[in-house]
């Protein structure tokens, strides 16, 4: 898991706060690099400290740092099932959204493994833009 973790911080440093998200139709797993924690509280936390200006990599830190753990948020490359909407928070002129995720597969830097049971809360982009 360290190494999916590794990973994930490499997408950090290349990709920033960059986000890509190839849906896919009727409930079937769609693959993306963004933000996941392991409670909508730390998904909401994150956001507020971004909204108040951290950068992506100083609001992880500072949520895992809250939370006495290194790893209750961080950027990763998954495959997951979209489980609901938690919750919708302005983030500068727009719209994010706070989602309940089954994570069904993560990429560790040079191939895909396959998780099971694994629950996580992602910040997606795209849920309106605000006025």
């Amino acid at each position: 898991m360290r190494i999916f973790w590794a990973a994930a911080a490499g997408a950090m440093l290349v990709c920033g706060a960059a986000r890509a998200e190839v849906p896919m139709p009727n409930g079937d797993a769609a693959v993306g690099v963004g933000v996941i924690c392991n409670t909508s509280e730390e998904a909401r936390q994150f956001v507020n400290l971004r909204s108040y200006g951290a950068a992506p990599d100083q609001a992880v830190q500072a949520v895992n740092a809250n939370a006495i753990d290194e790893r209750a948020c961080g950027v990763a490359a998954i495959a997951y099932v979209h489980d609901g909407t938690v919750d919708t928070m302005k983030l500068e002129n727009q719209l994010v959204q706070i989602v309940r995720i089954n994570v069904v597969a993560g990429f560790n830097g040079s191939a895909w493994q396959r998780v099971s049971g694994m629950v996580q809360y992602a910040v997606l982009e795209g849920g309106g833009e605000s006025i």
